[in-house]
This record gives C-alpha cells, sequence and structure tokens, in this order.
C-alpha cells in the first residue's frame, strides 16, 4: 500500500472506533434518561415517557453503529464484507423503523390522553 491509502485507512479505523465508543456511550446516555424520566415521574404513564426517551437514544447509536460498519467496509469492500454491511444496514434499519413508529404512536396516544384529561376537566 502507498502511503496515502495507508494513512487514509488508519484515519478510516480512528473513526470506526470513534463512531462505535460514540454508540456506546449514547447507548449509556439513554440508559441514565430512562432511569431519571421514570423515577422523576411518578405517573400512571411514567414508563411510557421513559421508554420513549431509551428509543430515541437507541436511534442515535443505531445510526453511530450503521456509520461504523460503513467505514469498515469502505476500508475492506471485499464481497463478504459487503455481505455483512448488507445484512447489518437492513436488521438496524428495521430496527430503527419500528422504534421510530412506536415513538410516534406513544405520542399520539399521550396526546389523545392529554385531550381527554383537557375535555374531562372542563365538564
Amino acid at each position: 500500500m502507498h502511503g496515502v491509502e495507508t494513512l487514509i485507512v488508519q484515519v478510516a479505523s480512528w473513526l470506526q472506533i470513534i463512531f462505535e465508543a460514540s454508540s456506546v456511550l449514547v447507548v449509556a446516555a439513554g440508559g441514565v434518561a430512562f432511569v431519571t424520566a421514570f423515577i422523576s415521574e411518578r405517573t400512571s404513564n411514567a414508563e411510557p415517557r421513559a421508554r420513549r426517551t431509551l428509543g430515541k437514544y437507541l436511534i442515535i447509536a443505531l445510526e453511530f453503529q450503521l456509520a461504523a460498519d460503513i467505514i469498515a467496509t469502505a476500508t475492506d469492500p471485499s464481497i463478504e464484507e459487503l455481505a455483512k454491511l448488507t445484512a447489518i444496514a437492513f436488521v438496524r434499519t428495521f430496527l430503527d423503523y419500528f422504534l421510530v413508529r412506536e415513538i410516534r404512536e406513544e405520542r399520539v396516544e399521550d396526546i389523545q390522553r392529554a385531550k381527554a384529561a383537557g375535555s374531562e376537566t372542563t365538564k
């Protein structure tokens, strides 16, 4: 490998590590945010709100992981690595889609509950 190619591969390796570490930190922060949200709200809908908070963090972590996988494949674009990336991207996109969907559904339910509670207090 030429000097520039070696440098690019080394930089890509460091970027991959940074994205993977960022993903771990985001999941850890999400866990703390989940516990904080769950403990601070002592209402009947505390769990859905806390889960929604954790879900947002997990979505970001999945994006960081996907970025790390893309970088890894870009530096070693073998057929095997491309097949792995395709499978990983599919699974992570699938998870991301359903996390976003669940968060939206729970948000709509919260809005409906708030409207119902508001209409009951005005009666």
